[in-house]
């Protein structure tokens, strides 16, 4: 079977992007939601959080190669305006992931894990918030894991 990395995100479109893919690969085939991709995320601004944030679903759903599930893209939609609130808050959803991680650490039996923060995201249950777990708390900067 075929092995991918990915990468940690560098900002928070790349962390949007991930999350957005995780949560369309959830219920479909891996290689669909992958060849579509490149036109998914042209659809959705290329993730700047901001402009997806303030999308219209229904000009999402009718782009090109779109797989039309009104409840993902809402989910996704919904995810840029708390990924929005986050950096607000924080600065940007990396430093949010940071300050959670340390936090955690220091005081593992009162503070919420990066996992279980993870699923405060529409979408996001037990498995696929464990995968962000898994990518977060990584060594290196990507994990490699098997295509399905």
């Amino acid at each position: 079977m075929p092995t991918k990395k990915i990468y940690k995100p560098k900002n928070d479109s790349e962390f949007l992007d991930q999350l957005s893919f995780i949560r369309f690969v959830s219920g479909f085939r891996y290689s669909v939601v992958e060849a579509k991709w490149p036109n998914i995320r042209k659809a959705f601004y290329n993730f700047a959080v901001n402009k997806v944030a303030a999308a219209d679903a229904e000009k999402i759903i009718n782009a090109k190669d779109m797989i039309r599930n009104r409840q993902k893209i809402s989910d996704i939609i919904q995810n840029a305006k708390l990924c929005r609130d986050i950096a607000k808050e924080h600065g940007s959803v990396i430093k949010w992931i940071a300050e959670v991680k340390k936090q955690s650490k220091k005081d593992p039996l009162l503070s919420a894990s990066i996992k279980e923060e993870f699923r405060r995201f529409h979408g996001i249950g037990e498995t696929t918030s464990g995968w962000l777990e898994h990518l977060h708390n990584a060594k290196k900067d990507f994990v490699t894991y098997e295509v399905p």
